[in-house]
């Protein structure tokens, strides 16, 4: 099987994967959008398709005081006895350890269960022989450097939904004064357990380590091997960088794989998120070796793909920020965006370089701002924004490049009715665009890449894009279609 990666584009970081009767079942990270956790399925490792999520409900989770980047950390997904498992973190105002259950991966999903003595990030579960062991990292009490962690074990009651008996810390680290020994998954094979993390922190110096011990609670011997995946020493021009944060599952026979997260930059800024790609593992003196004789990732493979609306948009097909998209209702001529007093906007990831992002407006109210955001945080973003012109009966278009602070590069009039706002988006920049309704497509301006990087933004997500209303509560917009044509 060739692997065409990476196997799930744009904002899918910190991939996790259970199989179950055949089918394989990732789950990732969606931080302050929802509904979080989305969980997609395959049954030939090329082909992932939607099928829900872990946090679907507003009774689930109390976003307030949720910064850009926070939310939800870091999902393990398993399955056992019928029942599946997602443990994860929520930062904020919030900051809480938990797990949710269902028998079905496409819900519904129980009400966390919060583990009250669970500290820490990236939260994984291991089920072995009867039993149930929690692991968790940590920032250590008395660092000695920055970004000194520690993996911490401990067994847990699903009874009673709680954590008990003793806790161990079972690793620090691989390499001498390493930051962020984080996302530990334990595994059993051959009578090894193995305990996978990262090391590095999420960015260029990524990678992924690997221990083994005899024994559930260690001591645990590092892979004299280890890294076994990254990509740090391959240089600042590789295509694929930030290699980590991986999880390893079985498939047929012999087979087994890890899923890891990784960024496709462009002259030292990706704008996609870190994306989830696939590797195959096979096993030699009881070791992982991932892509033998290649020792990397695969390079990524282009794929066009078109989505779009079909009649009226769903708000299904998008995300919240801090918020389900609740605000949004069906209307005469489509959905209608509704202001809550604060700018709301129903968002898509973007996911490809090489690719043009549509969005229909009609109907802006009177005292409403409306438009095309892209967006990386509250703090960087770009946006197409349209309201009624101050004098006579038409619009005016604006394009505004916020980098901590809103600037505006162009105005433009156009008249009132329908409005085709577009995103064209390649590696030399993002080029934006208006269409009144039968008239010609007029150039607003572009923007480097760099407008809308992580670099740029600092964080963990990536670009996301959509409709967006402001203005006093009640200001609306109808919002008609959407299209998304990936070329590469």
């Amino acid at each position: 099987m060739s692997v065409a990666n990476p196997v799930l584009r744009g904002m899918y970081p910190d991939p996790s994967v259970c199989r179950v009767d055949g089918v394989y079942y990732l789950i990732t990270s969606t931080f302050e959008y929802l509904p979080g956790l989305p969980i997609h399925a395959s049954t030939d490792l090329e082909t992932w398709s939607p099928v829900g999520h872990a946090i679907h409900d507003p009774g689930q989770v109390d976003y307030r005081g949720v910064a850009d980047s926070g939310g939800m950390f870091a999902p393990t997904i398993r399955h056992h006895d019928g029942v599946f498992y997602v443990a994860c973190t929520q930062m904020g105002e919030t900051e809480q350890n938990f797990y949710v259950t269902a028998r079905d991966a496409a819900g519904p999903w129980s009400a966390p269960v919060v583990l009250k003595d669970a500290r820490g990030i990236d939260q994984s579960l291991f089920f072995h022989e009867g039993r149930v062991w929690w692991t968790g990292t940590r920032l250590v009490a008395e660092p000695t450097f920055d970004g000194e962690t520690e993996v911490w074990l401990r067994e847990l009651d699903l009874e009673r939904g709680e954590l008990i008996g003793p806790e161990t810390v079972i690793w620090t680290r691989t390499q001498y004064r390493a930051v962020w020994a984080e996302a530990p998954h334990l595994y059993h094979r051959n009578g090894w357990f193995y305990l996978m993390t990262a090391e590095g922190g999420t960015a260029f110096e990524h990678s992924v380590m690997i221990a083994r011990s005899r024994d559930v609670a260690g001591p645990y011997l590092p892979c004299p091997r280890n890294p076994v995946l990254t990509h740090r020493h391959l240089g600042s021009r590789v295509e694929v960088q930030s290699v980590g944060h991986g999880d390893l599952f079985a498939g047929d026979g012999d087979e087994w794989w890890m899923v890891v997260l990784a960024t496709r930059p462009i002259a030292g800024h990706h704008i996609l998120g870190r994306e989830t790609h696939l590797a195959r593992v096979t096993w030699e003196d009881d070791w992982p070796v991932v892509n033998a004789g290649l020792g990397r990732l695969h390079a990524p493979v282009a794929r066009a793909g078109s989505w779009g609306s079909r009649g009226v948009p769903s708000a299904s097909d998008f995300l919240g920020v801090r918020g389900f998209p609740d605000f949004a209702h069906p209307s005469e001529a489509g959905l209608r965006l509704s202001s809550t007093g604060q700018p709301t906007a129903l968002l898509r990831r973007l996911t490809s370089i090489e690719s043009v992002v549509t969005i229909t407006l009609d109907n802006i109210d009177r005292d409403a701002v409306a438009g095309l955001v892209l967006r990386q945080s509250d703090e960087v973003q770009t946006r197409i924004e349209v309201a009624r012109a101050e004098a006579g009966d038409g619009l005016r278009a604006d394009l505004v490049v916020r980098l901590h602070d809103d600037a505006v590069l162009t105005s433009i009039e156009l008249p009132r009715g329908p409005l085709v706002l577009a995103a064209h988006v390649t590696e030399g920049g993002i080029r934006l665009t208006v269409t009144p309704a039968g008239q010609a497509e007029q150039e607003l301006g572009r923007v480097p890449l760099s407008a809308l990087s992580t670099e740029t933004a600092g964080g963990f997500v990536g670009t996301t894009f959509g409709p967006f209303v402001a203005g006093p509560p009640g200001a609306s917009v109808d919002f008609t279609a959407w299209s998304q044509d990936d070329r590469g």
